[in-house]
Formats: structure tokens, sequence, C-alpha cells
């Protein structure tokens, strides 16, 4: 499949893979205002690549049955799939917490 596949012509991300941006970034702010930028612009660049490669992560052992990917960066998860070439961004994750999943939200704390 690779080689021949067509380019993806869209980049959607989801309600849920937003709100955990934020709540990634709200979090670290707390500590490192600087470093949440570093984080949330990293995330958003990371992705990029799935433009020229959209089968760059691997298979996520918990949601492969829905041909659901993952990214790395730092110790996040993204997750994603690439369907109707379109990339859908699904969540990002943090590896800590085990398996993703499209139900548990991540709580940026007090």
């Amino acid at each position: 499949m690779n080689g021949s596949m067509d380019k993806p012509e869209h980049m959607q991300w989801t309600e849920r893979a937003s709100a955990d941006i934020e709540a990634i970034v709200r979090y670290i702010a707390r500590r490192d205002p600087e470093a949440a930028g570093r984080v949330g612009r990293g995330i958003y660049e990371r992705v990029q690549i799935l433009w020229e490669n959209p089968e760059a992560g691997s298979y996520l052992d918990e949601l492969r049955e829905q041909s659901w990917r993952k990214l790395i960066y730092g110790q996040w998860k993204i997750i994603y799939t690439y369907r109707d070439q379109n990339i859908i961004v699904g969540r990002v994750w943090p590896a800590a917490m085990g398996e993703a999943d499209f139900t548990t939200p991540l709580e940026s704390g007090d």
C-alpha cells in the first residue's frame, strides 16, 4: 500500500483531540508556561508529517480493529486514522495513562 497511496486531502482534529491539547497545555502551563507552548506546538508539528506519510504511525493495539494509529511525541500518543484521503486526529493521549480510549476525558486538575 505504500508508494502508490494518494496524498491526504484534509486533516481533521476531533473535538476530543482539541480538548486534549487544551488540557495538556493548561496542565503544563501551571508549572512552566514556556514549556506548555513548546509542547502544544510540538504536537501540532509532529502531526504535519502525516501530509507526506499518512501511515507513519504504528497501529494502536487497543484500537487496531478500527485502524487507529499512533504517532509519538515525547510522552504523548497522537491517535489518528487515515480514511478516504482524510486524516482524523482522534485523541492526544498521555503514554503514562496506558491504553487510549475515546471516552475518558483528560482532566487538567484543579
